[in-house]
């Protein structure tokens, strides 16, 4: 394949982060393809023309059956509201497309299952959004747990907080209903670090929940005098234990105060541990229980050329820098590699659907105020 023709459902901020990988990825990467922005679908004509003027299409529609079904289009990169994943996707793995979808990839665990089935069926490739276990640190984490270096994996803590949704002015959008969101921040948010607990420690067996909501009413965007009531979680914390016996903690919010985008790991052993916060992207704190006895501490481990991706870096030397775009641009690069080789890709709809089983478990845990098995 000399180029990969994209169509894109949905053209909001992801969308653009996306397309700037799409631009990037030939330059940073060493790739034989091109991918061509071929065709954008909205909600409708104004949108569409307007968000494919904007991001560079060459075609637009308020149709994303244009997309799915087009013989023109290679990949399908889903980045609507999560409400719509499912149908689109469905539909587009039904047409023989390769798939990426944003993540949570639906509102309920039967629909990502559903998802799953489907891609599996036609033999497409499929990705989710899942973009934060792309970072170099998080990578070199994994290595380290993988090798041994951590010795026993004793405990695990991650969470992810923002502070966006705490303006109680903030209007109300489809994010804050269940059945159009899928849940709220654990949702939004807690997907990544679900995703990124799963990839660092391997599946989760149970899991104790809890959830607020501190904002209960939400200002109409086209009508203030009226009001909506929000039925997802602001705030919500877990207790997990792993397949594998290790116990550990999910915490996730949208409405802490001061947070920007606070996404931390720590991941604790019989013989080190490692530390992570993606408001200091660049950085992976390792400890190591065989440095002697006045050498002990954290290091800080610095990104760079040595480092997975490091060498796709802007500039790649070590220090020189590594953010959210930087994980947007490597999820995409392994997107583009995986659709020209027509090969397998992680995270895919199965890891997908197996967050979304995490969700519901939390969610009902949370309900009935106990502890909740998974399959």
């Amino acid at each position: 394949m000399s180029q990969i023709k994209i169509g894109m459902v949905g053209g909001g901020a992801i969308a653009r982060a996306h397309v700037l990988a799409y631009s990037s990825v030939p330059i940073l990467h060493d790739l034989q393809v091109k991918p061509v922005l071929s065709n954008l679908a909205e909600a409708n004509v104004d949108l569409a023309i307007q968000a494919a003027s904007k991001l560079g299409f060459e075609n637009h529609t308020a149709d994303w059956r244009t997309l799915t079904s087009s013989s023109d289009i290679d990949l399908v990169d889903i980045v609507a509201p999560t409400y719509l994943h499912a149908e689109v996707a469905i539909d587009a793995a039904e047409h023989g497309k390769a798939i990426l979808c944003e993540k949570p990839i639906a509102t309920t665990a039967a629909d990502a299952k559903k998802m799953y089935e489907a891609a599996s069926r036609a033999g497409v490739v499929n990705g989710v959004g899942f973009n934060y276990r792309r970072l170099s640190a998080i990578l070199l984490a994994k290595k380290l747990i993988t090798e041994g270096a951590l010795g026993k994996i004793t405990q695990f803590r991650t969470n992810f907080l923002e502070d966006w949704a705490s303006n109680p002015k903030m209007a109300f959008t489809w994010r804050y209903k269940k059945i159009t969101a899928g849940g709220g921040a654990l949702a939004d948010l807690g997907s990544h670090i679900i995703d990124v607990s799963r990839f660092l420690m391997g599946e989760i067996k149970s899991v104790c929940g809890m959830q607020e909501t501190f904002i209960e009413n939400r200002k109409l965007p086209n009508d203030r005098s009226k009001s909506e009531q929000v039925d997802v979680d602001d705030y919500t914390t877990a207790l997990v234990r792993f397949a594998n016996g290790v116990p550990g903690t999910i915490e996730t919010s949208w409405a802490t105060v001061g947070r920007k985008v606070a996404l931390q790991i720590e991941v604790n052993g019989s013989e080190g541990s490692v530390y992570y916060n993606f408001e200091n992207p660049n950085d992976l704190h390792y400890y190591s229980g065989a440095d002697p006895n006045d050498r002990q501490g954290h290091r800080t481990i610095i990104m760079g050329t040595a480092h997975p991706y490091g060498t796709s870096f802007t500039f790649p030397a070590t220090g020189s820098g590594a953010g959210f775009q930087d994980s947007i641009n490597n999820e995409i690069y392994e997107v583009v590699n995986a659709v020209m080789k027509r090969s397998s890709l992680a995270p895919s709809f199965y890891d997908g659907w197996k967050v979304n089983q995490v969700i519901e478990a939390i969610q009902e845990s949370s309900s009935k105020k106990k502890w909740v098995d998974l399959e």
